[in-house]
């Protein structure tokens, strides 16, 4: 599981993953996660496919779990010599006689990234500055073999920014702007803020309430803390603020929610800027936000967030 571990490190150095969860993801530990409505549901064990040289070094690797291809990846050194393309075949093999008749590529039980990256994009987008390690060269090789984009003219990415970067707002957590206060939230508030990230997400498939289920975000010193926006003594947004979860020095934001009849109010932006500026006081260095979608880089971008990767939501009908 290490090098496993490893391999992903190395060759994906940009992407935003907490240690803890990739190697719980890759280990599959205890079989078990959450759905939607925080229920415990079962998963089936993870599939290893490996490559190694005759040195007996792991050169190649396609992680699986039931239709989805969680991770395939090949060494710098070893790549352009049908390694890969080895890899793929037997993943869909493998997943083909296990009766599925669909591959995904990224988002399966979890995901060590939400797709293929790729610099390559699918939809206009703006705020763009894509790290230098990202290219189309993954993308390419599974478009090749019959693999599509399955979000359409939508683009899915990742986006960051240098905290230097970041122009300090007037405002902080605990200020009333137009007549929405912004505070932090307690434990008391949480059947309040389930029902506001259900509202907001009440036309997708997932629903950002089972990672706001999670009690220990309202715990005094928890690494992670819950900002709400309210409007006349109601919730009407929310957003998941994170402290070095994803490495030394960095901060995060994410899940970002507002009431489907309290949008159009910059709710979501003054959120996202005030998580932000907390970031900065606090003596973080960078910023992440991960796994979001076209519409969001204007809003994210207007606090100073940059695409960092696009991602590639790769399937196949098999």
């Amino acid at each position: 599981m290490d090098e496993i571990y490893e391999m992903y490190k190395v060759n994906f150095p940009y992407i935003s993953r907490e240690e803890k969860t990739a190697r719980e993801i890759i280990k599959n530990k205890d079989n078990k996660i959450k759905d939607n409505d925080n229920k415990d549901i079962y998963n089936k064990d993870n599939k290893i496919i490996e490559k190694r040289n005759k040195d007996n070094k792991l050169i190649g690797i396609s992680l699986i779990n039931q239709n989805t291809i969680l991770l395939l990846v090949v060494e710098k050194e070893y790549r352009n010599r049908g390694i890969g393309s080895e890899l793929l075949k037997e993943s869909e093999d493998y997943i083909f006689n296990n009766g599925f008749d669909k591959i995904k590529l990224g988002v399966g039980f979890s995901y060590l990234m939400p797709g293929v990256p790729t610099s390559k994009k699918y939809a206009e987008s703006v705020h763009e500055n894509l790290d230098s390690n990202v290219n189309d060269i993954a993308s390419n090789f599974f478009e090749k073999r019959g693999y599509v984009h399955s979000w359409g003219n939508c683009n899915c990415f990742d986006m960051k920014m240098n905290l230097s970067d970041f122009i300090k707002e007037d405002n902080s957590i605990g200020d009333t702007i137009n007549d929405i206060t912004y505070r932090w939230a307690t434990i008391n508030d949480l059947d309040e803020i389930i029902e506001c990230a259900d509202d907001a997400c009440q036309y997708q498939d997932s629903k950002f309430s089972r990672y706001y289920k999670n009690k220990e975000l309202y715990n005094e010193g928890y690494n992670q803390k819950v900002l709400v926006a309210v409007k006349n003594n109601k919730i009407a947004g929310t957003l998941i603020v994170s402290i070095e979860t994803e490495g030394k020095g960095i901060g995060c934001v994410g899940c970002t929610c507002v009431r489907s009849n309290e949008t159009h109010q910059k709710i979501a932006t003054n959120m996202v800027r005030l998580g932000t500026k907390y970031l900065k006081d606090i003596g973080l260095i960078k910023a992440n936000l991960s796994y979001t979608y076209s519409g969001l880089d204007k809003m994210y971008g207007d606090s100073g967030y940059e695409i960092s990767t696009y991602y590639f939501m790769g399937v196949k009908n098999i």
